[in-house]
């Protein structure tokens, strides 16, 4: 019964990300409480003190508030499904039993200012194949506002020449499509990365594979896979370290500050059209372009 209400209860959920995230968080639950693999019947069991205990040792681990809190939540999710699958048992992750981290509603994430979105716009090294990659992609986040998420499904198809701009169309939440214009500077990173990087002639491939090996930096070519999420999330993790900038910035600082710039000159980054070419000029100027 609980293997078939776990899959039922991921398959709830139309975003292919939350079904990923909820995976994981259970399992990581599942081995803090040292649950064998497979045997979900074991959540019968499951107290209030063993939720709080994960939720201790996350914090332990330095993980922000707002990331145990989701985690949290996943829990409560499961267990309110489960309720609603037949299972009897009180929901050990409610509230009422288990206080989660609180978490600001002014503003999480925290934004760059133009000086350092350029910054780290130019910290990768433009003279190895992983540093021109690593250019692009930082542009297109920065550019673009898209998500971390969205932006390792984008394909080398994803990159578009439409009524004279150059655009992205990229896949977000529910498998909603929308096109993006991309500022000079983001295509021409682009361009530059499909050149090195040897993607051209095979539309389907992923935007952005890793490195076939750490050492080669990307001289020994690539994999035929997409990066993931997590691996992107540590790689701006890693150039924000170096730069010496906050430590709560993120990879979804370059989304929130995409946003509101574009915002505060009066048009919506997620909204333009592509044949608005003011606008797509307009924001670009938030990470302070080089004459």
């Amino acid at each position: 019964m609980f293997a078939d209400a776990k899959m039922a209860w991921l398959a709830k959920s139309q975003s292919a990300d939350t079904r990923s995230n909820y995976a994981r968080d259970l399992s990581q639950f599942l081995t803090f409480i040292e649950v064998p693999a497979g045997h979900l019947e074991y959540l019968v069991n499951v107290r209030p003190a063993d939720i709080a205990g994960w939720r201790d040792q996350l914090r332990a681990e330095g993980m922000t508030n707002a990331t145990i809190r989701r985690k949290m939540t996943a829990l409560r999710s499961l267990y309110s499904y489960l309720q609603t699958y037949g299972y009897t048992g009180a929901n050990p992750a409610h509230g009422g039993f288990v206080d989660a981290p609180s978490v600001a509603r002014d503003g999480k994430t925290v934004g760059l200012s133009p000086e350092n979105c350029r910054r780290l716009l130019d910290v990768p090294d433009a003279a190895t194949p992983v540093g021109i990659r690593d250019r692009a992609m930082i542009a297109v986040l920065a550019y673009t506002g898209c998500r971390v998420g969205e932006l390792t499904k984008l394909r080398v198809g994803s990159y578009k020449t439409t009524g004279g701009h150059k655009v992205l169309e990229i896949f977000g939440k529910g498998g909603k499509e929308r096109r993006v214009p991309l500022h000079p500077e983001a295509f021409e990173r682009l361009e530059m990365w499909l050149d090195v990087g040897g993607l051209r002639e095979n539309l389907t491939r992923p935007m952005f594979p890793p490195q076939k090996t750490a050492r080669g930096r990307g001289r020994d070519g690539f994999a035929a896979t997409a990066m993931t999420r997590r691996a992107v999330q540590q790689l701006v993790e890693r150039y924000v370290r170096r730069l010496g900038l906050d430590p709560a910035v993120t990879v979804h600082s370059m989304r929130v500050t995409a946003i509101t710039t574009a915002r505060d000159r009066g048009s919506d980054i997620i909204d333009l059209h592509p044949d608005y070419s003011p606008q797509i000029e307009a924001n670009g100027l938030h990470c302070r372009l080089k004459a």
